[in-house]
């Protein structure tokens, strides 16, 4: 929005605030999640949010600059204990 039109730039401007929840900013080990897509059409989305990710580094970049008014203030809140991921075994998939 930030190098759109006009109109999209009066609506960045007039954002108060955003919550961003279960965004992988960072990326995410995604090992364990491959062979749960297994080739099925969302695995392009799951190599999107990797750790590997470009399109996220690249978002990494550009977001700060789209909200660089002086008043703009950012905080980012994380987990701090790993999560459970599935894994597969068998036929099935089991959180470890």
């Amino acid at each position: 929005m930030r190098n759109a039109s006009p109109h999209d730039l009066d609506i960045l401007n007039s954002i108060y605030g955003a919550l961003f929840f279960g965004v992988p900013n960072q990326g995410m080990d995604i090992k364990s999640l491959i062979p749960i897509v297994d080739n099925q059409v969302n695995q392009g989305l799951l190599h999107s949010i990797s750790n590997e990710s470009q399109l996220l580094r690249k978002q990494t970049r550009d977001f700060p600059k789209a909200f660089d008014f002086p008043e703009s203030k950012m905080m980012c809140f994380y987990e701090t204990v790993t999560s459970p991921t599935a894994i597969k075994v068998g036929l099935r998939f089991v959180n470890c």
